[in-house]
């Protein structure tokens, strides 16, 4: 087979700006439909059958401990979007150290405008079931409710500070709890456009190698993954297909990074790689390897290539933004309603709040993301136009 051309530019997944021409890597846009399709998996079971979530000593080996778990494994989704954010992030760099400050408040308000409209969607949804989510956690004692508001609802503008300004201060907010990650996300981007501002092309590897390294010794495993999504895309010229190695690399990072910890058996690589690196090092670590084996595996980029795993990819961010307000309100009082639920019963319920996650997104996708997107598309365009100061 001849060797496969270098990658280039990417698939955004949550980009600033993206330049008008970029080109984009497709099989990426598959790859974070999937991670968030995974987020909400993760969301609804934990809300509503949390005991597997919390077992921190089974006994035994069943589909928690196979790579099959990175189907509700939200926790290795979300450390895949950290690590695409980076090699995305890595590709739409500002060419200068003057166009950076630029590029980072355009990146806040790709993040932050999305942010203020879901968060005022979950306001709502919250004030239509005030009740549902207490209700189910009584019956589930699932820990998961913690990170909802109960009654009384905070009023609508906190809100409105939370979702677009509070979020990226705190990291937290407990209208919609998935907009934690948008404090990380706007972190990574500064660390990732001002090192790229600053730094030049060849200095660009090793840094993001060392800043990767340095960063998860301080725990910061989050930043530590933008920086391997951006070295993935500083070595992308070396990648070519190779179908075999990228399948054992694949598999090989969805073992470290997607199974669950807390086995209650002794030893093995994997309870001795997370004494040394938590439970987070090994998700970045996995994430990355199954970056790389996508770029690198024919036949696996294909798929993700799909016109499906592409229309969920257009709706990742939506999808992600807008489920959990689906699951804390209508899901739980249906569930409150008629709960406990026989195990084909809550496969039907989830069904159906998938569904209609897909649909509200998609709303979302028209109304909200792709207006956000094609604004800040010509803002930076022009800002890519204007002359240098003289």
């Amino acid at each position: 087979m001849p060797p496969r051309p270098p990658l280039v530019a990417p698939a955004a997944i949550a980009p600033a700006a993206p330049a008008p021409t970029s080109q984009r890597v497709l099989c990426l846009d598959g790859l974070r439909g999937v991670a968030a399709c995974s987020v909400v998996a993760f969301h609804f079971f934990y809300a509503f059958t949390p005991a597997p979530f919390t077992d921190w000593g089974r006994t035994g080996f069943g589909l928690w401990d196979t790579p099959l778990a990175v189907l509700w494994n939200g926790h290795f989704a979300v450390a895949m979007f950290f690590v695409l954010s980076g090699f995305v992030l890595a590709a739409s760099a500002p060419r200068s150290a003057r166009e950076a400050p630029a590029l980072i408040g355009l990146r806040y308000l790709r993040l932050g405008l999305p942010a203020l409209v879901s968060s005022a969607l979950a306001w709502a949804w919250l004030n239509g079931f005030p009740e549902a989510a207490r209700e189910v956690q009584a019956m589930t004692g699932s820990r998961w409710f913690r990170w909802t508001y109960q009654p009384p609802i905070p009023p609508f503008d906190q809100a409105l500070w939370e979702g677009g300004i509070g979020v990226f201060l705190t990291g937290t907010t407990r209208f919609n709890n998935p907009l934690w990650t948008m404090q990380a996300e706007f972190f990574g981007s500064v660390l990732i456009y001002g090192s790229y501002a600053l730094l030049p092309g060849r200095a660009r590897p090793p840094a993001m190698a060392l800043g990767a390294l340095v960063l998860a010794a301080l725990g910061q495993f989050s930043l530590a993954a933008f920086c391997g999504g951006a070295l993935v895309y500083e070595g992308r010229a070396l990648l070519r297909d190779h179908a075999p190695g990228g399948a054992l690399l694949g598999l090989l990072g969805l073992v470290l990074g997607a199974t669950y910890p807390g086995h209650s058996s002794e030893g093995g690589l994997i309870p001795l790689l997370q004494s040394w690196l938590g439970v987070d090092g090994p998700r970045q670590i996995g994430a990355v390897m199954v970056l790389v084996a996508l770029l690198i595996t024919p036949r696996v980029r294909r798929l993700f290539e799909s016109a499906p795993l592409q229309r969920l990819g257009a709706l990742s961010f939506p999808l992600y933004l807008v489920h959990v307000p689906l699951i804390v309100a209508p899901a739980c009082a249906v569930y409150a309603r008629f709960g406990p639920l026989e195990p084909w019963a809550l496969a039907g319920l989830f069904a159906a709040t998938f569904l209609a996650a897909l649909v509200l997104a998609t709303l979302f996708l028209a109304a909200v993301e792709r207006p956000v997107l094609a604004g800040l598309r010509a803002l930076r365009a022009r800002l890519r136009r204007r002359p240098a100061p003289g």
